[in-house]
């Protein structure tokens, strides 16, 4: 009897010694995938263009782009936009400055999208600054010589002109500059955006962007 009861507590120990000994399964923390970005509408973006446009050699229906220079934040400081993002441009309407007695050339701007990361996102937005030149054609040196300082030669800087439903008009608003009387009654003068212009785009309604 007694040794009936020895290995019964033999075996009862091996028992308990194999349960102690047997891997405890890992508890496994799930992850949680970061949550989209939104930027609210008003907000300013900055952005670089990527080439030159002109309302003497651009067509309507063109398209363009602009990088975003630098980072867009919401309003918790994270980064929404970052800079080195594209903001994609087309052009819908086009004036050239054809003949001496019409008005400047005007160019009609519109904000598509942005592109974050290859993933492109609709944007309603307008630009609210883009400076431009108006550089006249076919000025000769009796016109020059009626203006101060070549101004006719050398360009008038021009402004926003304001918006429509087909988007941002880039046109003349020359104000007081010197010779722009001249100029207009002298010359065709083009709207001209170089490649690398500072643009200000304003968001027209909130943004949503993929995590990344």
């Amino acid at each position: 009897m007694n040794i009936a009861l020895a290995r019964s507590s033999t075996l009862i120990a091996l028992v308990a010694c194999s349960r102690v000994e047997a891997p405890v399964d890992k508890i496994e923390t799930p992850t949680v995938a970061p949550s989209a970005l939104t930027l609210g509408a008003g907000t300013r973006i900055d952005a670089v263009t990527q080439r030159t446009i002109s309302s003497r050699t651009d067509k309507a229906g063109g398209t363009f782009s602009a990088t975003v220079s630098g980072d867009v934040k919401d309003a918790r400081g994270r980064i929404v936009i970052p800079a080195g993002a594209t903001i994609n441009l087309g052009i819908t309407e086009l004036q050239p400055a054809n003949e001496k007695s019409s008005a400047d050339g005007k160019i009609t701007i519109q904000v598509t999208s942005l592109t974050v990361a290859d993933q492109t996102y609709p944007l309603n937005a307008e630009i609210t600054e883009m400076t431009h030149t108006l550089k006249g054609r076919g000025v000769g040196a009796t016109e020059v010589e009626k203006t101060a300082a070549g101004a006719v030669l050398g360009g008038i800087v021009g402004r926003v002109a304001g918006g429509n439903a087909k988007g941002t008009v880039i046109g003349a608003v020359v104000g007081g500059a010197v010779g722009a009387v001249v100029a207009s009654e002298t010359a065709n003068r083009d709207v001209v955006v170089v490649a690398g212009t500072t643009i200000v785009v304003t968001l027209g309604e909130p943004v949503t962007v993929a995590p990344r």
